[in-house]
């Protein structure tokens, strides 16, 4: 079976008030007795509905980057010294930026992660409880010793009371910790491990919730779904694909095998986990890194490079796909285009943007060294020019992304100048709007380093970039990434652990968060 494993990059933190009040939750509840406890009441949690917060808590809000629906846990009281510089600030800090590593694993995980996990008790009481699991991890502080102990972190187990679970502080050894957490995964092992004793779980328990995850995380068993393979195109990379509504639809590729393009435009069907294929016109020929776009009724398909010989071209020119019907409509570059011949073949020489009722095409330079672009109108089959004279008009040779604010086109990154020879990464953007035919540039201070390959995400209000880099090489790969504001036309720069250096990913947004493949 193959497997999509989709990770999730978490960008802002939000603050979550406590109720004055219980919430009242209808729902059926489950309840989990943890295996080893004693002297507690059983766990009662509503099933496939948010958890609700506990009555009493009047803690300060913790400030997460997860999700908005996390309960809170009962603060607990205090427990042995505060720790001192003495050295371990590197130590103390890890542990504390590993406070969201280790809720974020624990939220990955769904019922398909834990099949390591033989206990279905062991499986159970983690889905169940994984809200409050991560909420724990974060809500519990953390208190430093000098002293030397056998251990680096424990505890104290809550015992019996009304409601699970107290985040009773977390201790933690100096000298212990120097030799046992020298990773993320190691002390966001740690971490779960002891916010299971939160629950009243016992060291046995403890030990089975935090490897399981753990191992699952480390395995990849995260939000994966099983896809058939009957009747699935060949293996490919460079290969389009766009969601309609009701089928993903995989267009062309680069073989590895062949070394060359593939034609095939493919369908697949996640709920009756079945694939079709769509015969595409012989002239529509083989293509890898075409853009794609769905219009509401078509698959709209753009460009793209083929290979001819010992050479690579980027193909001007595209198709209409009905899925629904298998009907194909060809489609020409606008007849004022006389692109510059270009022997770059590293990234995409072009970009595309729906607005809603058009596509906008930008990118690769004229042979009078003026960016070309246009807007296709699908219903008519025609295109209208673009200001491409414009000092704001950007001259990207390939490479760079493109969003759409749902009144403007951003164009940002990627490869500038007139030739191959010439060109040069860049950080410039430039902003389009479509009706009153201009341009404005994007802000350059505090923009994210320059970069190609990179990944660009409109999240309803801010423009996000996501890693990327010198793409020609192959090296100099970004792992940060920035946020611009179009209101106060500035730049938020960001790193992250769990965002690692990468080109060839790709990024969408789904209301919540930024999921990231590849």
């Amino acid at each position: 079976m193959r497997h999509f494993l989709i990770a999730s990059l978490l960008l802002n933190g939000v603050a979550f008030g406590a109720p004055t009040k219980p919430i009242s939750v209808p729902g059926a509840v489950k309840q989990i007795t943890l295996p080893g406890a004693s002297n507690t009441k059983p766990l009662s949690l509503p099933i496939d509905i948010s958890t609700p917060a506990f009555e009493g808590i009047e803690d300060k809000p913790v400030n997460v980057g997860i999700l908005p629906s996390l309960p809170y846990v009962l603060p607990g009281g205090a427990l042995g010294h505060w720790g001192v510089g003495n050295g371990g600030d590197a130590l103390r800090i890890g542990f504390a930026r590993a406070r969201d590593y280790a809720a974020n694993v624990v939220l990955r995980i769904n019922t398909n992660s834990l099949t390591n996990i033989k206990e279905q008790v062991i499986r159970d009481w983690i889905i169940t409880n994984q809200k409050f699991l991560a909420a724990d991890i974060l809500q519990s502080e953390h208190i430093w010793t000098t002293e030397v102990k056998p251990t680096c972190a424990w505890t104290v187990q809550p015992g019996a009371v009304e409601h699970l679970p107290v985040s009773n502080p977390v201790q933690f050894s100096y000298p212990a910790c120097r030799e046992s957490a020298d990773s993320f995964i190691k002390t966001a092992q740690i971490l779960i491990h002891e916010s299971v004793h939160h629950f009243n779980g016992d060291e046995t328990t403890a030990d089975k919730v935090a490897i399981g995850i753990i191992d699952a995380w480390q395995a990849g068993n995260m939000d994966a779904v099983p896809v058939s393979t009957i009747n699935a195109p060949q293996g490919t990379q460079k290969h389009a694909a766009v969601w309609t509504g009701d089928t993903v639809v995989v267009i062309g590729g680069y073989s590895d095998e062949n070394q060359n393009g593939v034609a095939t435009v493919s369908g697949f069907d996640p709920r009756a986990n079945s694939w079709k294929t769509y015969k595409a016109p012989q002239s529509f020929g083989v293509r890898h890194d075409a853009l794609a776009v769905w219009t509401g009724k078509e698959v709209l398909i753009w460009g793209g490079f083929r290979k001819n010989g010992n050479s690579t071209e980027w193909v001007y020119d595209g198709a209409l796909l009905n899925p629904s019907t298998g009907e194909w409509k060809l489609l020409a570059k606008p007849d004022w285009w006389t692109q510059k011949s270009s022997t770059w073949d590293g990234d995409p020489r072009q970009s595309i943007v729906w607005t809603g009722d058009r596509a906008i095409v930008w990118g690769g330079i004229d042979t009078n060294n003026l960016p070309m672009g246009g807007i296709f109108n699908p219903e008519t089959l025609s295109w209208s020019k673009i200001n491409t004279s414009s000092e704001y008009a950007p001259k990207r040779i390939a490479g760079h992304s493109a969003i759409w604010t749902g009144e403007k086109m951003v164009i940002w990154g990627g490869y500038q100048g007139i030739s191959d020879s010439s060109r040069s990464i860049t950080n410039e953007g430039g902003i389009y709007d479509p009706k009153q035919d201009n341009w404005l540039p994007t802000a350059t201070e505090g923009a994210p380093a320059a970069r190609a390959g990179h990944q660009a995400i409109w999240t309803g209000a801010k423009m996000v970039i996501i890693s990327g880099g010198g793409v020609s090489s192959r090296t100099d790969l970004k792992s940060t990434g920035g946020q611009y504001d179009f209101e106060t036309q500035s730049w938020t720069n960001y790193t992250n652990e769990l965002m690692v250096e990468r080109v060839g990913h790709k990024a969408v947004w789904n209301g919540e968060e930024i999921l990231v493949v590849g």
